[in-house]
């Protein structure tokens, strides 16, 4: 018997541990702590989240979405530099973008990243760079 009262305080004990590193990886490091929407292929929601998951989503969890594609597009040791969109600028986009009738399905990292590439023409014709 004494084996068995071991066992449901180890039970307990690993139930404990599991809950504690769930709750401290939840969120993806945002601040809101919502998970991303979409897809996840290797860690990320990057590549495969759409306008249809954009559309489900409450605010939080389109920041965080907002988040994690720009940390897969604007990545810092890529040899690449990429114009960063702030989350306004990225959540005007996606909001535009599907918006449109029949755009559940196009991808959000491409929409991020062909605005990202036109941020600097359009910060010279805003007037806000040289």
């Amino acid at each position: 018997m004494k084996w068995t009262s071991g066992r449901r305080t180890s039970g307990a004990l690993l139930a404990t541990v599991a809950l504690a590193l769930a709750a401290a990886g939840c969120g993806g490091g945002d601040d809101a702590g919502a998970d991303p929407v979409g897809e996840e292929l290797a860690g990320s929601v990057a590549q495969l989240a759409v306008c249809g998951d954009w559309l489900d989503a409450d605010p939080d969890q389109r920041l965080a979405t907002v988040e994690d594609i720009r940390s897969h597009v604007n990545q810092e040791d890529s040899g690449v530099t990429a114009s960063a969109l702030t989350d306004d600028e990225a959540e005007a986009v996606f909001d535009h973008g599907c918006s449109r009738p029949g755009s559940e399905s196009y991808r959000l990292y491409v929409m991020y990243a062909r605005a990202a590439a036109f941020k600097p023409l359009q910060d010279v014709a805003e007037g806000t760079a040289p």
